[in-house]
């Protein structure tokens, strides 16, 4: 298998890469807006990637901003990334634009993209911002500090990981986890597998929400809230408590793992 030689794109260069692994070349526009008693500048940078059919690892490492990714058939992976600066001036903004970079690392098996920029800036309103279409094949590892994660899809597994922000999924299947601090979990299964469903948040409640047949067995947990299970076949294992709640979802199977410090969790069927 061969693999594309490690490529680092900065901002003021528009690399291309040679189609070894069936990149496409990346395309740039750098424009100039106002808002917020401040100029900013934008730069979009899209790439396509040709990844094995059998599946692949896509790996997402952003910081200041959300990312959203949906599947798709094929084994095509497209990503369209905004990098976006703030400035006192357009020239300001412009220069502080200058000094991000995405870093790459690009094959067939495996791309991973990870925005990086001096840790000064992050404080004067860097964002970056991922649009993702990944084949269903794909493992996907998305990684962001301050931002939202969206999914919708169903793909071989899925990991999801925000510090600030909320945590969303439509339609995923096989493997979930999950993880953010401040926000919300939302998922929305189509079907079960894989090493099931793990949910974590620690401001911020979890909603679950299951096929009807789907056979799972459930622990969930929380300090400060409530656990409910609706519209699904439950069976109690144990005494259980507004804070505690194990048991089997349709006689049980996969093992879903919810956990929150301060919010409530909620359990429920799809129609």
């Amino acid at each position: 298998m061969r693999y594309l030689q490690r490529t680092r794109f900065v901002a003021r260069a528009v690399a291309v890469l040679a189609a070894a692994a069936g990149l496409s070349a990346c395309d740039v526009m750098v424009s100039t807006m106002h808002g917020g008693g401040k100029e900013r500048a934008e730069r979009t940078w899209t790439r396509s990637y040709t990844l094995d059919a059998g599946g692949a690892a896509v790996e997402i490492v952003n910081v200041n901003g959300p990312i959203n990714v949906e599947a798709a058939d094929g084994n095509t992976l497209d990503v369209r990334v905004v990098m976006a600066a703030r400035g006192a001036t357009p020239e300001d903004a412009k220069k502080a634009l200058d000094q991000v970079e995405l870093a790459e690392e690009a094959g067939a098996s495996r791309v991973r993209l990870q925005a990086k920029y001096p840790r000064e800036l992050g404080r004067r309103g860097i964002e970056v911002s991922y649009t993702i279409r990944a084949p269903r094949s794909a493992r996907l590892a998305l990684e962001t500090v301050n931002g939202h994660v969206q999914v919708d899809g169903a793909f071989a597994a899925v990991q999801a990981e925000t510090t600030n922000g909320a945590v969303r999924g439509e339609g995923l299947g096989n493997t979930v986890v999950a993880t953010t601090t401040n926000g919300e979990i939302k998922i929305r299964m189509a079907s079960m597998g894989g090493e099931g469903v793990a949910l974590e948040t620690t401001n911020g409640g979890i909603d679950l929400k299951l096929p009807a047949g789907a056979k799972a067995t459930l622990s969930a947990r929380c300090v400060n809230g409530g656990i409910k299970v609706a519209d699904l076949p439950f069976e109690k294992s144990g005494e259980g408590s507004r804070r505690k709640l194990d048991g089997a979802i349709n006689g049980g199977g996969a093992a879903v793992k919810l956990e929150t410090v301060n919010g409530s969790i909620r359990v429920g069927g799809t129609t």
